[in-house]
């Protein structure tokens, strides 16, 4: 019937074809060789369509048995007998090896094949499979099925512990695809217990504990699982869960004791052991690598928020915080200077909790999505200057010139008195927050610094005692280190302290907070990894600073094991590394440290959790539920037809010309 429809549509192409160049076209003497050449290529064009199989080769290609080696990394879970799944099955395709059969490691989207030579379709080699080590975090077996498909396979053998990612998809699958399959499982008297997920929240005060949640799965049904938790290397919980069903999850949210430091914490979670009913101990684990989970938790305040640090308190603090935390939707955390390497927390004074030193200050706004600087000025700390220059979004209130020339602005000397906002609002990035605000009617600022040159574009004017020149509020600047505004006035908690005014006053900050969010997203302001903890086999994606090209120095390990270049402002990532915990360092050009921490890398995988499958996938092995009689491959992958449609249409335009056809 298939060819009976390609027969149908290739009759139908070619008599349009000779019916353009005989009764359209312009009488030449070449036409019906034209219109042979058109045909021609329209019904390769068709073939392709229809997509049917040549025939293999029999040199050069790939053999027609293809042995599917699981290389995931479930495969190293030991059974009762003390040998993994991966031992057997690697000796299990050294011996199909050798009697014609090409081994193939799958388990993702890419298939490493040994063909002796190195050279087949999708080879990696496969050299010295004795001591590879299997490093995919999921079982995908339909990619590996389709390309065997793709390569003209006949049979396939399956070597593996049957916990496929796609089980569902395979089976969907397993009628269309012209293969006999046949499953060989390993690794049957695996058990398994392990942590599934284990998550600590970030908290702003460090007198407060943070909460963990911890999710485990396997055991038997009416054992209970352990689970010590440990801050560093202080043990500070153990909870104990239900053993779940074949297949299912427990979770448990885990109140933990307030952190005996400040700063990102790291914290890890370890399977304790597994009781019967009896008490007796069960050691029914063959996987270990899930019996570890470690988490990251910023202690003293919440990375990716919004920070306000005060170094001159007044009133604005009380009325700029909640508004901005309402409506940006990021947690926030205020720091008022209160002396010396002394920081009073903002908030109710129930909740503020204990004062904090500079050196935690500065780590809270080194992570925050939304910076704020109230008071900057001659009188702030020496590092002030240096955080307001960081990369990222800023909201900057300096107090005077010194504080404004930290941020790249020359201004005058604040000029006191009562400065009322113009009631034109210029055209602006804000104006459609203070559509319709009263701005006559609201009290005056306290006073205004001029700059030089004035802002071409101010947000919005303010004029003493409401008759004179109109100077600027605010300044936007938008550059590729991030975005900033500026203020020149003090002062604004007036409009906030009225019923009138409160209005106007959300509408102005959340117009400036909403310009400072919009954009692109930004990175981190110090060069980091993306993430603290990462998995095994997967590359260390790096955050750095936009806006610059300056090449950072990336020293990881104590070695050290690794020591590259990175450049700022381009997406960024380290080689994977082995499981473990990996201090690192990040050098600038002059060789000074500006970032250095840890993270880690830990093996685990999704595949251990449901049970394996087994009776339901023995029914796709046989040529009755695969078809074979497909022999060779699809036509769509060989280059020969696309080379030739491409031949037959230049060489049909050449003549085409040369006949005087356009």
């Amino acid at each position: 019937m298939r060819l009976l429809v390609f027969v149908l549509f290739a009759s139908l192409v070619t008599a349009y074809a000779f019916w353009v160049y005989l009764r359209v076209e312009l009488r030449v003497p070449v036409a019906r060789a034209l219109a042979v050449v058109r045909a021609s290529a329209l019904v390769l064009v068709l073939l392709l369509l229809f997509d049917p199989r040549i025939p293999a080769p029999g040199a050069g290609v790939a053999p027609a048995r293809w042995a599917l080696l699981d290389a995931s990394v479930s495969m190293v879970a030991r059974g009762t007998d003390g040998a993994s799944a991966w031992e057997s099955a690697l000796a299990r395709a050294e011996a199909l090896e050798g009697e014609g059969w090409r081994i193939v490691r799958f388990g993702g989207e890419r298939l490493d094949v040994d063909d002796g030579e190195g050279d087949g379709p999708e080879s990696t080699g496969f050299e010295a499979r004795d001591s590879a080590v299997p490093d995919v975090p999921t079982t995908r077996l339909l990619p590996a099925l389709e390309a065997a498909a793709e390569a003209g396979v006949r049979r396939v053998r399956v070597l593996s512990d049957m916990r496929f990612e796609d089980a569902v998809a395979v089976r969907g699958a397993a009628g269309s695809l012209p293969l006999e399959v046949t499953f060989e499982p390993f690794g049957a008297s695996t058990g398994n217990r392990g942590i599934s997920r284990f998550e600590v929240a970030d908290v702003p005060r460090p007198d407060v504990g943070p909460l963990a949640e911890v999710e485990v799965h396997g055991g038997a049904p009416g054992d209970s699982i352990d689970v010590e938790i440990f801050e560093e290397e202080r043990p500070v919980a153990r909870v104990r869960f239900p053993a779940p069903a074949a297949g299912l999850r427990a979770t448990r949210e885990v109140e933990l004791p307030p952190a005996e430091g400040g700063g990102r914490m790291r914290y890890t979670a370890r399977l304790a052991a597994v009781e019967t009913g009896a008490g007796a101990a069960v050691a029914d684990d063959g996987f270990e690598a899930d019996d570890f989970a470690v988490a990251y938790a910023t202690v003293g305040f919440e990375e990716g928020g919004l920070v306000l640090v005060s170094f001159a308190p007044d009133w604005e603090v009380r009325h700029l915080l909640p508004v901005l935390e309402d409506v940006t939707g990021l947690p926030g955390s205020a720091y008022l200077r209160a002396g010396p390497d002394r920081y009073v927390r903002g908030g109710v004074a129930a909740d503020r909790g204990p004062a904090a030193d500079s050196a935690t200050v500065r780590r809270a706004a080194t992570g925050a999505a939304l910076l704020v600087l109230h008071g900057l000025g001659a009188s702030s700390e020496a590092w002030a200057a240096t955080l307001a220059a960081r990369p990222g979004r800023r909201l900057m209130l300096p107090s005077d010139p010194v504080g404004a020339r930290a941020l790249g602005l020359e201004v005058a000397a604040a000029r006191p008195g009562e400065w009322y906002a113009s009631p034109d609002v210029p055209t602006s990035p804000v104006a459609g927050a203070l559509a319709g605000v009263e701005l006559q009617e609201l009290p005056p600022v306290t006073s205004v610094m001029v700059a030089d040159p004035p802002d071409p574009r101010p947000v919005l004017q303010l004029q003493l005692r409401g008759a004179g020149a109109p100077q600027g509020a605010f300044r936007l600047v938008d550059d590729p280190s991030g975005r900033l505004v500026v203020g020149l006035a003090t002062g604004w908690w007036r409009w906030a302290a009225r019923d009138e005014g409160r209005g106007a006053y959300r509408s102005l900050f959340s117009g400036l907070a909403g310009w400072l969010l919009g954009g692109e997203r930004a990175a981190a302001a110090d060069p980091r990894p993306a993430s603290w903890v990462f998995p095994a086999g997967q590359a260390i994606a790096w955050s750095m600073p936009p806006g610059d090209s300056t090449a950072y120095r990336v020293v990881v390990g104590s070695e050290p094991a690794l020591d590259t270049l990175l450049t700022a402002g381009a997406p960024a990532s380290l080689p994977a590394l082995a499981p473990g915990t990996w201090p690192y360092a990040v050098l600038d050009e002059e060789g000074d440290t500006v970032g250095s921490g840890r993270f880690d890398v830990v093996r685990s995988t999704p595949d251990m959790i449901p049970p394996p499958v087994t009776t339901d996938f023995a029914a796709l092995g046989g040529a009755d539920a695969v078809p074979v009689e497909a022999a060779g491959r699809p036509l769509r992958t060989s280059p020969l037809p696309y080379l030739l449609i491409i031949a037959l249409l230049c060489g049909e335009w050449i003549v085409r010309r040369r006949s005087g056809l356009r």
